[in-house]
């Protein structure tokens, strides 16, 4: 009984340390941005690329909120928009486009190769399933 308790115990500890990853992936200032996406309430987590002219947030959202995706991609990509009025926003919530903002930042990319890797990702989010 004791090994079983202990078992179950450690089994809680770690799902409970595995916790939302916030990253943004950029040359430049990311403070507003990771600002702005942190006092979302109903993101879990997110991943996001930036460069001079693109902002691409790929976001966690959480369980019981998840009939409501539309929704919420729709008012963190407004949010970005007033804060970033010359860049153009990709918010979404999809798993592939953040396993792509993945493998640029773990690539860490720069210039020229950044920009075809957004514009690949732009059309991924472009397509449906």
């Amino acid at each position: 009984m004791k090994k079983i308790v202990c078992v179950l115990l450690l089994l809680f500890l770690m799902a409970a340390c595995s916790g939302p990853e916030y990253k943004v992936y950029s040359d430049g200032d990311t403070s507003k941005l990771e600002e702005l996406l942190k006092e979302q309430d109903k993101i879990v987590g997110y991943k996001s690329v930036m460069d001079n002219n693109d902002v691409l947030v790929a976001i966690d959202i959480a369980r019981l909120k998840r009939f409501q995706k539309v929704k919420i991609e729709d008012e963190v990509k407004k949010e970005i928009e007033k804060e970033f009025p010359d860049k153009e926003v990709i918010v979404t919530g999809d798993i592939k486009i953040k396993w792509e903002i993945e493998k640029i930042m773990n690539k860490e990319k720069k210039n020229e190769k950044l920009k075809k890797a957004i514009e690949e990702i732009k059309t991924l989010s472009k397509e449906e399933t």
